[in-house]
């Protein structure tokens, strides 16, 4: 079986300091469960492009410390165009249409973008959702 668990909003905060949740939502990365957990994209701007053409990515592990920050570089970029790596990377991930960190690896070079793109990762306001089915 395979299904959503969780799910992440990243956009702009509303209200003041974000009291009033989030505005202007981005984009979406939930979180799916089956034989290996996966982290796949879901758009609300347009604008907002991922890396080639990524959708999908599966992390080393479930709940890996790094994934929702090897989503957002994977699925929002441009947020992270500072990054002396993301041209290296835009140009090797090109085609590419998901990452697979848990059997195949993280790109070469990707490590060095994680750690250039870490302090702009802490700059996003994003909010988490667990999945519970209401019961009605």
């Amino acid at each position: 079986m395979a299904g959503y668990s969780k799910l992440y909003c990243i956009g702009d905060e509303g209200g003041f300091m974000g009291s009033d949740g989030i505005n202007s939502m981005l984009f979406q990365i939930l979180v799916g469960d089956a034989g290996r957990q996966w982290l796949e994209v879901h758009y609300f701007k347009r604008s907002v492009k991922p890396l080639g053409k990524i959708t999908k990515i599966i992390p080393k592990g479930p709940n890996h410390p790094e994934a929702l920050l090897d989503a957002c570089i994977a699925f929002f970029p441009d947020h992270f165009h500072s990054c002396l790596s993301l041209p290296y990377m835009r140009m090797l991930l090109a085609t590419e249409k998901c990452i697979d960190f848990d059997v195949q690896g993280e790109p070469l070079g990707w490590n060095k973008l994680r750690q250039e793109a870490l302090p702009l990762f802490k700059q996003l306001s994003i909010w988490e959702a667990t999945l519970k089915k209401v019961e009605l």
